[in-house]
């Protein structure tokens, strides 16, 4: 039986989502258990089909997620990155629980992009690429977009303290090396062949055009630290602020709204 040439893609699609998954876990040595916490954090405080944003949403890993543990949700994911977008739109064709839509969370202007409010905001692995000053207007912006009782959860690495926690600093970044070592030499993409192969689709060309005029003069803000994430939640106006996981430096940070 001959494979339609839309079919083929979507194929091509979800193996990159796949082979993302792998390359993220060679940086991410608990990201299996980061998901589940965040997605059993929503099923526990939202309505059974809730509707989820998913900021920085990538290939649509997070979105998978959701979608496996609370089938009736309604994902919408937002992202900057034309290949990242056009690749999560392949992975979900067709799926009415799922809408991408291509925003950059740097810009003010991405919420008029989406229509709100929503039962839970989440992110993975995304929201260190923004600088203090624009985390802080996102977290404040989210603070209206959020139903009451709804929550906020952001798994990431925050980085410990390169002065106050030296040895937990040193501890964590060889725990991250043995790892990556680990992962790679059992075959994972690292970050740069994932993003080769997936560059290498014909059908992304006019994508991979885009994003390199849209990333040439963007590089990561500085780190902020947890009690950045924590004291900033709370001046935004959520209730219960915290965090629910923790591996060494990597956190999922949680604010109730």
């Amino acid at each position: 039986m001959s494979t339609s040439g839309s079919d083929a893609r979507i194929l091509v699609a979800r193996d990159l989502l796949d082979r993302w998954d792998a390359q993220q876990r060679a940086y991410i040595k608990h990201r299996a258990l980061r998901f589940e916490t965040i997605v059993e954090t929503v099923a526990e405080l939202c309505p059974k089909a809730p509707r989820v944003l998913d900021l920085a949403c990538g290939p649509g890993s997070l979105t998978r997620a959701v979608l496996t543990a609370i089938p009736d949700a309604h994902v919408v994911g937002v992202d900057k990155d034309p290949v990242l977008v056009a690749l999560a739109r392949d992975v979900f064709a067709g799926d009415t629980r799922v809408e991408i839509v291509d925003a950059d969370l740097d810009l003010p202007a991405w919420r008029h992009a989406i229509d709100g409010p929503f039962d839970a905001v989440i992110s993975s692995t995304a929201l260190h690429w923004l600088k203090g000053d624009v985390l802080a207007r996102l977290y404040f912006e989210l603070a209206d977009m959020i139903q009451p009782g709804g929550v906020f959860l952001n798994g990431d690495h925050m980085l410990y303290d390169d002065i106050a926690q030296p040895g937990l600093r040193r501890l964590a970044k060889a725990d991250d090396e043995k790892t990556q070592k680990q992962a790679f030499d059992a075959g994972a993409d690292t970050w740069d062949a994932w993003w080769d192969a997936a560059e290498a689709v014909p059908a992304y060309a006019d994508a991979v055009k885009e994003r390199a005029r849209r990333w040439q003069d963007k590089t990561a803000g500085p780190k902020v630290t947890l009690g950045y994430h924590l004291q900033t939640l709370r001046s935004a106006g959520f209730s219960e602020i915290g965090t629910v996981w923790q591996y060494f430096d990597d956190y999922v940070v949680s604010a109730i709204r």
